[in-house]
């Protein structure tokens, strides 16, 4: 695979196909070029060859708003754009789902528990397990009881661990539907919102 690129500019414009078998450079630039809207001289544009399939399947995911050039004009380097905003992903490991909306489904006795696993993810949907991934959520519910992940304790907050934390959410003894409301502190991280049926 090629990566093109505006010299001047020093902006990614395109990529050639991840396939096992490339064209040539000159063949790459100018096919790409002539594709662009807004063109200058196939003479203002270089590229760097992706040889390894997997990378080139990375770099492919990642354009056009994640992937960037670094290095020199002499030595240009392909690397990730460090994400701005992050999300969380919520997973719950309720038996039932609802047919239509799939919302997950726990009994509605007051007894029945849902665990909820909360992922910090990035722009591009892989999860933050650094150290420094340790923000603290408050959390929220319209209906039912939020406890920790051994359901021993009422809590309205949790900091994440290497990018994950668990909590459980305990049904009423009527049938509706509880919003879960996770807040995140600053920008950075995005707030979220979870739905469980009490049946």
């Amino acid at each position: 695979m090629w990566v093109i690129y505006n010299k001047s500019e020093r902006a990614i414009v395109g990529l050639t196909p991840n396939s096992v078998l490339d064209v040539d450079k000159s063949t790459a630039l100018k096919e790409t070029v002539e594709g662009l809207v807004k063109r200058e001289k196939v003479s203002a544009y270089d590229a760097i060859q992706v040889n390894d399939h997997k990378k080139a399947q990375e770099y492919m995911d990642a354009f056009p708003e994640k992937l960037v050039l670094t290095g020199t004009a002499k030595t240009p380097k392909l690397t990730f754009r460090d994400p701005e905003v992050f999300s969380l992903y919520i997973t719950s490991n309720a038996p039932d789902k609802h047919p239509v909306d799939g919302i997950p489904e726990i009994a509605a006795d007051g007894k029945g528990f849902t665990t909820l696993t909360i992922k910090k993810m990035d722009e591009r949907y892989k999860p933050q397990r650094g150290t420094k991934d340790n923000e603290v959520l408050y959390l929220r519910t319209d209906y039912g009881t939020l406890r920790d992940e051994n359901g021993k304790k009422d809590i309205s907050r949790i900091q994440l661990k290497k990018g994950e934390a668990k909590i459980r959410l305990y049904s009423e003894k009527l049938k509706r539907v509880a919003t879960i409301q996770i807040i995140t502190p600053g920008n950075a991280l995005r707030d979220s919102l979870y739905r469980i049926e009490f049946i």
